[in-house]
């Protein structure tokens, strides 16, 4: 399947990650300051989220 490149309101993204719809290991951030604001979504994300079985997106947020 192709990429698709898009902009989406940061706290749209915390709200599909906090749901289980995202993982942060599923994102490609194209730079610096997206990756540093997704990985700071994601910590405070998988706080809000107990269970998270995702390996990759524990990966990501550790």
């Amino acid at each position: 399947m192709a990429n698709i490149n898009v902009s989406i309101d940061s706290n749209k993204v915390a709200q599909l990650i906090r749901a289980g719809h995202l993982c942060a290991a599923d994102l490609h951030c194209l730079d610096k300051s997206s990756k540093q604001t997704l990985w700071q979504l994601c910590l405070w994300s998988c706080q809000k989220r107990i269970g998270c079985q995702k390996t990759q997106c524990q990966k990501t947020c550790q």
